[in-house]
């Protein structure tokens, strides 16, 4: 007579399966990307002939490809060989040990102050919120994730780096003028001192409400000029027009409340725990014994298996990146915005010629060519 296999059986199964597979998966993703980033490494795509030189397309294929070849190696030390070996060698880093160490301090500190408390607060309701404890524990989370977009920008971030007024006027100006025509507020224009760190440039928008402010790294004005400033700036403004924080907020509110009604019935489960190597002692005191080893494997095994949901938000994210490109070019010049890319393109050392499969799992920004093809068209 045939037995059907116990639930924690196939638990330990489709566990094992999707860790086994996942990492082919991503083996064969990362082989992928190296043997087509090297096969074009020789010519410069057409299309960037003319903005880009071979030797820069050479500088960011060997950057892509020693990345890539490293995440197939990281360890526990990832981060310190990712800064001061294949940053340092390619021109990017400009971190000192100290500082490195540093930030290392500051963070694991944050992580401290900021996580234990949350973590404390969830396995507390765990054992004394009643059946729907989960409930309970989402709307905490939320509500921490919330606070922590107000105070990011006035308490935490400052911890890191210096952050100046923007004291060019001309480029205030032309700047102010922009999020006024878009209808956009801030709470203030800031530079702040990324080059301390590392060569690459970026901007971006953060906090929440009346705490929203609009940061330059200090390597992004030395690199663009003026107007291709303001289109990199349009570009931002345009998420904000189409809405993507609020989808991506609304995306992860909903994600997380699936995730902690899961956590919720599985906590019970004893499947749960012996499908994945430990046998608890559930009796007749639900969770008290088990509530932290129901957060542990939880969080250990969620993303194994939301590893093969994220060429679907990868995609989501291009698509918001397209509409900003496209809101941008209505605000301001698309020239401008293409010879931003272009220029950030370069001196980020970023391939020109990604494996299209490896994109669609890792890449949240479509790849420059797509990028540049979409504002030509």
């Amino acid at each position: 007579m045939f037995v059907s296999p116990a639930p924690s059986l196939w638990l330990t199964l489709a566990f094992s399966a999707a860790l086994c597979v996942s990492l082919l998966v991503r083996f064969w993703l990362a082989t992928r990307q190296i043997r087509h980033v090297a096969l074009n490494r020789q010519t410069v795509p057409p299309a960037f002939s003319a903005e880009i030189s071979l030797s820069a397309h050479q500088k960011a294929a060997d950057y892509t490809i020693t990345k890539t070849r490293f995440g197939l190696l990281e360890l526990a030390l990832g981060t310190l060989y990712q800064t001061f070996v294949i940053e340092h060698r390619f021109g990017f880093n400009k971190m000192t040990l100290r500082l490195w160490l540093a930030d290392l301090l500051k963070s694991t500190l944050m992580g401290l102050v900021i996580g234990l408390p949350i973590a404390a607060l969830i396995l507390w309701l765990m054992g004394s919120a009643g059946r729907y404890w989960w409930l309970w524990a989402w709307g905490s989370w939320m509500g921490f994730n919330l606070l922590l977009l107000l105070i990011y920008p006035t308490f935490i971030a400052p911890l890191f780096n210096k952050f100046q007024p923007l004291d060019d006027e001309s480029l205030k100006t032309r700047v102010t003028a922009l999020m006024q025509r878009c209808g956009f507020a801030a709470k203030g224009l800031f530079v702040m001192d990324g080059s301390k760190r590392s060569a690459h440039a970026n901007a971006y928008f953060t906090g929440f409400g009346a705490s929203k402010r609009v940061v330059f790294y200090d390597t992004l004005l030395r690199q663009l000029e003026p107007g291709e400033v303001e289109a990199v700036l349009a570009h931002e403004l345009g998420h904000f027009r189409h809405r993507h924080v609020l989808k991506r907020m609304a995306s992860l509110f909903a994600l997380s409340l699936v995730g902690f009604a899961l956590l919720g019935w599985l906590s019970g489960q004893s499947w749960f725990y012996a499908g994945l190597g430990v046998t608890p002692n559930l009796g007749n005191n639900l969770g008290a014994p088990n509530d932290a080893l129901a957060l542990l494997l939880f969080v250990l095994a969620v993303p194994v298996f939301s590893f093969f949901v994220a060429p679907v938000l990868a995609q989501f994210s291009r698509n918001h990146e397209f509409e900003a490109d496209a809101y941008a070019i209505a605000q301001t010049s698309g020239h401008s915005l293409a010879q931003a890319l272009l220029k950030l393109y370069k001196d980020n050392a970023s391939t020109l010629t990604p494996d299209p499969l490896y994109v669609k799992f890792y890449y949240s920004h479509p790849p420059a060519s797509e990028r540049l093809a979409r504002m030509a068209a």
